[in-house]
């Protein structure tokens, strides 16, 4: 029997996006032993009707990825849990991908990306993708974790509002090393538009250092923020 994989999507105000990304999963998986959970983080937008119309299920959370991902976990039926970001584009053989590796005896993994705009700072930052190192990763990468897993490690870290997909990594590394498929997500550039390149990647990396050198999240939040256009980071 083949697993059963739960697709989940934390959401906040993503109308333009929504209704797509849940069709393309849907297209993609091109399977019956798939859902697709959107958690709608109080979206002042139509998010939460468009992911409906798809044909998600769509509960409602607090706002923050890492309540919002529980809560879709604690919703879902799947063996494996797939968290995946509104903006990004799948492999087309996603569901096969995550099902070998979990077949090779993997319980985790992501895989490595691209940027959807040619630009040449991007593309370097795509490449670092493939090497193993907590540095080298990101909740853009996607993550695929087994339900057993997921639940021996007490899932996200509610408390963790940036940087929530490193945690989790720091804690599921110990039961063995993250599974980096070949293929690749590609990502949206709308960061990197919004905002300077080089700016943008310093703040990465403070905000980065910062964390593993335990400074508060409220910290890592207001910088973050500040610095950032687009973010949707709050506390």
């Amino acid at each position: 029997m083949q697993e059963k994989i739960s697709v989940i999507i934390p959401a906040l105000n993503e109308a333009d996006l929504i209704y797509s990304q849940v069709k393309s999963v849907f297209h993609k998986g091109n399977d019956s032993a798939l859902e697709v959970i959107v958690v709608d983080g109080g979206s002042s937008d139509n998010t939460r009707e468009l992911a409906l119309k798809a044909g998600a299920q769509v509960i409602d959370s607090a706002p923050g990825r890492s309540v919002q991902m529980n809560a879709g976990a604690a919703r879902a039926t799947g063996d494996v849990f797939y968290f995946v970001h509104a903006d990004l584009t799948m492999p087309d053989t996603f569901v096969k991908d995550i099902r070998k590796a979990v077949a090779g005896g993997f319980s985790y993994g992501c895989y490595q990306v691209a940027f959807d705009r040619p630009v040449k700072g991007l593309r370097f930052n795509s490449s670092l993708s493939k090497y193993q190192g907590i540095f080298f990763r990101g909740g853009d990468q996607t993550l695929y974790i087994t339900r057993e897993l997921f639940k021996h490690i007490g899932g996200f870290d509610e408390t963790i509002v940036i940087m929530e997909d490193y945690e989790i990594l720091l804690r599921a590394r110990k039961y063995g090393k993250i599974h980096i498929m070949p293929q690749k997500v590609i990502i949206s550039a709308r960061k990197m538009e919004q905002n300077n390149y080089f700016k943008t990647n310093v703040i990465n990396v403070l905000v980065f250092v910062l964390f593993f050198l335990g400074a508060p999240q409220k910290m890592l939040v207001n910088i973050y923020s500040r610095q950032v256009k687009g973010s949707k980071y709050r506390m």
